[in-house]
């Protein structure tokens, strides 16, 4: 089975998202949360010092709670410059994330962020980055649900 075959079994609504796409090879050296807070030499999670991944460069902005709750996630994004919004609708001048939590709770789970395209990205974990059409085409039992989205000014 190709790399598209297993990542649409892993998220099925991809099966029917015209704008999926496999996007990079696979790699560990950064997680989603940092491919949404535009790093690709880190993993970004709370944790400190504590959190061991992959032997790389562990990152979680000073001043926030060390926690995977969603709050924590969403203090770190604003730190960014972002805040939350109420539509994941493309807007000209703005660049948006989605934070996704489990189901029926508030853990923080992924982030993906929008392109300049209107498209959605997201680092798989360990695996590789994806388009797709909407931030909605990737819930499911792995990430669960939508919890928010942001955006920030584009400049």
């Amino acid at each position: 089975m190709g790399e598209e075959a297993q990542i649409k079994n892993l998220f099925p609504k991809l099966k029917t998202d015209g704008d999926f796409k496999v996007t990079s090879p696979k790699t560990s050296n950064y997680n989603c949360i940092a491919w949404a807070y535009h790093y690709e030499d880190r993993w970004m999670w709370p944790g400190g010092n504590e959190f061991k991944i992959c032997d790389g460069f562990h990152y979680w902005p000073d001043g926030v709670e060390d926690s995977s709750d969603v709050s924590a996630f969403i203090k770190a994004f604003e730190k960014s410059g972002y805040h939350i919004c109420e539509s994941s609708d493309f807007e000209e001048g703005y660049r948006k994330i989605a934070l996704y939590v489990k189901k029926g709770t508030t853990e923080c789970t992924h982030a993906a962020r929008q392109l300049a395209n209107g498209k959605w990205t997201s680092k798989l974990g360990g695996l590789n980055d994806i388009q797709h059409g909407t931030p909605y085409t990737i819930e499911g039992k792995l990430y669960g649900v939508v919890h928010c989205i942001m955006k920030r000014e584009h400049k």
